[in-house]
């Protein structure tokens, strides 16, 4: 490995991948490696490598946002079955367009945690190639949580 400072897997409890929404000083969308361990959370992308220990993380969970649009679609199909039948007409009608909703759902793991001034920030990460993992994040932050809770006066 030529000078290149290998990744210790020792005392890592999950390990994953997902695509970074927000939060980090990193670009949006760049894949981030997380590494779990008893006492704080590592996320690296590409040679930037980021601790945030575990006290300090006051939630974590999944999110899921769903997306519902509305496509015109045209049948060519349609259009010839309809001219094949009733001629001019039936092709126009047959190949009329049509609406058609398209449902996207995308899901998210959410990291909240106390900044230096005690603010509280978000992590967020696209989770949609590995939700397994990201379930397994949340499981062991229910597990592991010591926190009391956050207290917040308005």
């Amino acid at each position: 490995m030529f000078g290149k400072k290998k990744q210790s897997f020792e005392g890592v409890t999950v390990y994953t991948a997902f695509h970074h929404i927000n939060g980090l000083p990193i670009a949006e969308n760049l894949l981030c490696e997380v590494f779990s361990y008893p006492d704080r959370i590592e996320f690296k992308a590409g040679t930037t490598n980021i601790k945030l220990a575990r006290e300090k993380i006051t939630d974590m969970c999944l999110k899921f946002d769903t997306e519902i649009q509305n496509q015109a679609v045209s049948s060519v199909g349609g259009a010839i079955a309809g001219g094949v039948m009733f001629g001019t007409l039936g092709a126009i009608i047959g190949g009329r367009a049509k609406t058609k909703k398209v449902k996207n759902t995308t899901q998210y793991l959410i990291i909240t945690y106390a900044g230096e001034q005690g603010e509280l920030k978000y992590i967020g990460f696209d989770i949609k190639n590995n939700p397994p993992s990201a379930a397994k994040l949340v499981k062991e932050f229910r597990e592991l949580n010591t926190n009391s809770g956050v207290q917040i006066e308005l």
